[in-house]
């Protein structure tokens, strides 16, 4: 399996805006996966950064990021299958703790209607509770946002999914979506045999106005997104839009549960990536299409996360720590990319303007000399090669494998709406 599709390690092995790459493709009853790169490449010491080479695996664990988001969305599902919740059901009637969202339904949330704010960063918040009361404070704006895409949304739906169904949303999970699709080596909190097997993302370069800076507060098993490390505290505790480390072969098992009607029907799955949002303005620029929670096929492909090959009820999530998952109902499918752009890596440059007196390549790969006399990897534009490195080669070879479904499926509505 490994070398069919070797080639699809250009971001790695000879591009290098990735650390390591793990990739899956598949129908709901074959896959195919391959991986190449290295969990960790170095290590802060006390004379400073040293080699640290240990290469990825078949039992690697990653941060899933943002892809958390699918896990949040199958739960609210299930629970609207179940007649547990209602589309108009509201979030602060259902928990009273969101004192400014009384008349902000789960339809709203879910669907990018409402634009969620909270009155200061929760990120910078000095305990969880001080957190939670940003969290708690969340409000619905009235400005006119764009690009809609947010954490919020998921965030405040983990609230909801827990007063509904009376668990914590990583009891949730385990009872009803890890344990009974064989998911054993997907966590909130990394158990700690387990630790050595995780990917590393520390050791994120960035250069903001000339600055130079390392991250090093992200040590392996502590998730990358600072609200979820904050609101988790280091606790078996996840948020709704991020915080899980799981494997690949769990996620292939989560995408073949979906396409195989495990967990909700294939009505409620097509109407994931169903447009919510995106329009033609007057000035002849789209809004951003979004789904439920979910990116949805979009007519300016830069604004949406699907890949250009599949179908209008396509959906797909990305993760800032370079993972993707992308699911076509219609075609019976998936993609999934687990990358780390993170560890040793310049994966910011601000503003975009400075990279042009850096040695780079016009796609943004090469390496930049770092004050300290080392030469780092660039993994600044790494998103606009998906398609064309990954997405783009992975549907060559869905349609060698004869995987793709032969016509568009039809589905009865959902009992969801």
């Amino acid at each position: 399996m490994q070398s069919e599709i070797a080639s699809l390690g250009a971001l790695t092995d000879d591009l290098h805006m990735l650390c390591s790459i793990a990739i899956a493709y598949g129908n709901s009853k074959d896959f195919r996966t391959f991986h190449t790169g290295n969990q960790s490449e170095i290590v802060w010491t006390e004379q400073g950064f040293a080699d640290q080479i240990v290469p990825i695996s078949d039992n690697s664990i990653y941060d899933l990021a943002s892809l958390t988001k699918l896990f949040t969305l199958i739960s609210l599902l299930m629970l609207l299958e179940a007649k547990q919740l209602k589309m108009t059901d509201c979030v602060g009637r259902i928990d009273n703790r969101f004192h400014y969202l009384q008349d902000t339904s789960i339809y709203d949330v879910i669907t990018y209607q409402a634009l969620l704010k909270s009155p200061a960063r929760i990120d910078r918040q000095a305990s969880v509770e001080e957190g939670e009361k940003q969290v708690f404070s969340t409000y619905q704006s009235t400005a006119y946002q764009e690009r809609i895409y947010s954490d919020m949304n998921a965030l405040i739906l983990q609230y909801v999914i827990e007063k509904a169904s009376g668990l914590s949303l990583i009891s949730f999970l385990q009872r009803h979506i890890l344990t009974p699709l064989g998911m054993s080596n997907t966590w909130a909190k990394v158990p700690q045999t387990r630790l050595a097997d995780c990917v590393n993302y520390n050791y994120e370069h960035s250069i903001v106005k000339g600055h130079h800076a390392v991250r090093c507060d992200v040590p392996p098993g502590t998730p990358h997104d600072p609200k979820a490390r904050l609101l988790s505290n280091g606790r078996h505790h996840v948020c709704g839009h991020a915080g899980l480390f799981s494997t690949m072969a769990d996620m292939v098992a989560l995408a073949q549960g979906l396409l195989n009607e495990e967990l909700i029907s294939n009505s409620t799955l097509s109407s994931i990536g169903k447009n919510r949002t995106g329009y033609l303005k007057q000035d002849n620029q789209y809004r951003q299409y979004m789904g439920l929670l979910c990116f949805s096929k979009s007519a300016v492909p830069r604004l949406s996360e699907v890949p250009l090959w599949m179908g209008q009820n396509a959906f797909a999530l990305s993760g800032y720590t370079g993972n993707h998952i992308a699911i076509d109902p219609d075609l019976g499918v998936f993609d999934i990319l687990l990358g780390n752009r993170c560890h040793n890596r310049v994966s910011l440059i601000q503003p975009p303007e400075e990279v042009d007196a850096r040695v780079l390549n016009e796609n943004g790969a090469g390496q930049i000399q770092w004050p300290d006399g080392r030469k780092v990897f660039s993994s600044f534009k790494y998103v606009y090669l998906k398609d064309k490195l990954i997405h783009n080669p992975v549907y060559e070879r869905l349609l060698a494998n004869r995987w793709l479904c032969g016509g568009r499926k039809v589905y009865a509505k959902s009992s969801i709406w």
